[in-house]
């Protein structure tokens, strides 16, 4: 994402390319599937049935960084799968970072929101960036700034804390105004009862972006990108692959 930041001392601003969002880093770290199993095993416990994890994300957030439009994401989370895979989810939000109006926490609407009860969202554009308009669950604005549809409340919270959501809860976070990054891990569950599709879930996204790529022409020095790969590390791949998530144009 490119970040806006200005000096204190001489008022210039100045434009950077920072990284913001990381996803897929659990499989190559054993630490992270500890605590992974470990969060999923309390929200069990809250949803009285096993759960397994389904995608995680850590949005890092610097100062400056933008915020999430409104949204749900129960739908983008079924594009990926269909019908073959999980139709419910549920996120637990870790807080790493204490979390503040000021740097842009988390936002969600309260109501008993259900796959019957669940707020409009916009439709994807088909041929669309899947990272962008072509992911499904944006809330249209004059809906999500409407009390009678959206009631959103910030979740400002010390680090360490837990929040969890289900897929069809609105939720929202504006921009970070303080001088410091506002860093969250995001683990998203679906029931065991429906299968275990978390390394399908990726290789499917990464399929259509890649699909997606090409018919925009960005593809280029993408097979040389694949033979540098064979080159590296077990580790030096799981950190690609965390990376290689982040939307791009």
């Amino acid at each position: 994402e490119t970040v806006r930041s200005q000096k204190v001392n001489s008022g210039t601003i100045s434009e950077n390319r920072v990284l913001t969002r990381l996803e897929n880093f659990v499989g190559g770290h054993a630490e992270w599937q500890a605590l992974c199993r470990y969060i999923g095993q309390l929200l069990s416990t809250v949803c009285q049935e096993p759960m397994v994890l389904y995608k995680e994300k850590l949005n890092i957030k610097p100062p400056g960084g933008s915020g999430f439009a409104p949204h749900l994401d129960t739908p983008s989370l079924r594009v990926a799968l269909g019908d073959a895979g999980p139709q419910e989810f549920v996120t637990v939000m870790v807080a790493i970072d204490t979390m503040t109006v000021a740097n842009g926490c988390l936002r969600v609407s309260r109501g008993n929101f259900s796959q019957e009860n669940c707020i409009e969202t916009i439709a994807p554009n088909p041929s669309g960036n899947p990272d962008a308009d072509g992911r499904a669950g944006a809330i249209p604005l004059d809906i999500a700034n409407n009390p009678q549809f959206c009631r959103f409340q910030d979740v400002v919270c010390q680090g360490g804390a837990m929040v969890a959501f289900s897929g069809f809860v609105p939720h929202r976070s504006a921009a970070n105004a303080s001088p410091f990054p506002r860093r969250a891990v995001f683990l998203t569950y679906n029931p065991a009862r429906e299968g275990s599709f978390r390394e399908a879930y990726y290789q499917h996204m990464e399929d259509l972006r890649q699909e997606w790529r090409s018919r925009m022409g960005l593809l280029n020095g993408v097979v040389q990108q694949q033979q540098e790969r064979q080159q590296l590390s077990p580790d030096e791949q799981a950190e690609l692959d965390a990376l290689a998530t982040i939307p791009r144009i």
